[in-house]
């Protein structure tokens, strides 16, 4: 067996990388001349999905499995997706089909969800929420939109109404260019056209 000539042997485990402190190292690819839309968009992803973010939405939205953050995730996903199939909500909460189920057990002795058959195909299971559930997920949902109405409370209706209409245009159009594939793992059902959103109104459904 030979080794090709001039091929860099891989650095021990052991050995850190040592750069030094120049302006160009420690600048960021994206944002560097300021906070741009690329930037704004991945800030406000990375604070939603932190786990300091989860545990606090976790504690003031009341959630009956104190700590349990994927049984408040897996209830988070169903509150925008409604019922899912369980690989559908592993995908989306990054966890295994069997830790998942015994995220779904916890949550049905809680009386949060439960099993119902796929109306299209109904030899499949999915997961969906009971009274309780839906409760606890608008108290999730409202918890959330707290924030955001407080941070547009003072931006007028006419900002408001185009940020939104933006936002959805924008959301659509990704879409089409990813063939389809936000739909697909975010779920939920995309209607052509939607009451305008409004942050205070969340409110639990009935079934």
């Amino acid at each position: 067996m030979h080794l090709r000539k001039n091929r860099e042997m891989p650095r021990p485990a052991s050995a850190p990388v040592r750069l030094e402190p120049t302006a160009t190292a420690m600048k960021p690819v994206v944002g560097d001349g300021g906070l741009d839309a690329r930037a704004a968009m991945q800030a406000i992803i990375t604070w939603a999905s932190s786990m300091t973010r989860r545990e606090d939405l976790l504690a003031r939205s009341d959630f009956p499995l104190p700590g349990d953050m994927l049984a408040f995730l897996v209830v988070n996903q169903l509150a925008y997706r409604g019922a899912s199939r369980p690989t559908e909500l592993a995908d989306a909460v990054h966890t295994g089909r069997s830790n998942l189920s015994k995220v779904v057990r916890r949550l049905e002795e809680a009386g949060l969800v439960g099993r119902v058959a796929n109306p299209a195909d109904g030899r499949e299971t999915m997961i969906g929420m009971t009274s309780a559930g839906r409760e606890v997920a608008a108290r999730i949902v409202a918890t959330s939109d707290n924030n955001l109405a407080d941070a547009v409370a003072d931006w007028p209706q006419s900002d408001r109404s185009l940020f939104e209409e933006l936002l959805v245009r924008l959301v659509r159009s990704l879409d089409d260019s990813v063939g389809g594939e936000i739909r697909r793992v975010a779920g939920g059902t995309w209607t052509d056209s939607a009451s305008p959103w409004d942050p205070k109104r969340t409110q639990p459904t009935e079934d």
